[in-house]
């Protein structure tokens, strides 16, 4: 009679099990590494607001979760864009205004011209009517929660010397200019929870891009480049408003 040695049925099994589970750890090994692999890529890319919310807006239709707030979101980005052409429009500032875009959302920025004096930061009438038609047209909606972001931005010319016990740099210039236009808002009724006030100084030239500032690619050579004629300069001395993507 032949004796059956369970254990070393139970253990031979064990092993084959192993074995053919081997691939198992190469698959997830690969699996991760491309995961890292498209996070890396991701965050080095600056996705286009407009497609993402297309992208999500797509997926969330097949995942069955039907016309929500991200078909809002699409929306209200767009009607933001074309509302802010409308007041640029309305007050005949094409020449002094534009709408631009970049990752964060929909911006309307708005040169030296029609913003401050030099050295100043008391807004002038044509400012306070883009502020005024914004908070009627954009900014009115109570259930819109998404943040807006007001910069100041200076041209490269130092403080004058009468100025510098008020404004030590173009820093200090640019952050109190924002935050005008900030305490301006507040006052015609606009949410202070949803706003946020940014100096720049003369780092951010009006042509250089969020990525371009982002990863670091403005240097004094630019700075002095982007800053060697009075429209130059006109074009940095500006207000940036940012009606963010949330």
């Amino acid at each position: 009679m032949t004796k059956i040695n369970v254990n070393q049925i139970q253990e031979e099994a064990k092993g084959q099990v192993k074995e053919e589970q081997v691939w198992l750890l190469t698959y997830a090994d690969m699996m991760t590494l491309l995961f890292a692999f498209f996070v890396l890529l991701y965050s080095m890319s600056s996705p286009d607001p407009v497609k993402a919310s297309q992208m999500q807006e797509g997926m969330a239709k097949e995942l069955g979760m039907g016309e929500d707030a991200s078909v809002q979101e699409m929306q209200s980005q767009s009607e933001i864009n074309e509302s802010l052409k409308d007041i640029v429009e309305e007050l005949g500032i094409e020449n002094n205004a534009k709408v631009t875009r970049d990752p964060r959302g929909v911006a309307l920025e708005v040169d030296g011209d029609i913003c401050f004096g030099s050295g100043s930061t008391l807004l002038s009438e044509e400012l306070k009517s883009i502020l005024e038609l914004s908070k009627n047209n954009i900014l009115n909606n109570k259930q819109d929660y998404r943040l807006v972001v007001v910069e100041g931005h200076t041209d490269s010319d130092p403080i004058p010397k009468q100025l510098r016990d008020y404004y030590p740099t173009n820093w200090e210039l640019s952050s109190a200019r924002a935050s005008k236009v900030v305490n301006y808002l507040i006052d015609i009724g606009v949410n202070s929870g949803k706003l946020q006030a940014a100096g720049y100084a003369d780092r951010w030239p009006s042509d250089m891009t969020w990525s371009q500032v982002r990863s670091g690619q403005v240097t004094d050579q630019i700075i002095f480049e982007y800053n060697n004629t009075v429209d130059k300069k006109k074009k940095n001395r500006r207000i940036k408003i940012i009606f963010t993507n949330n």
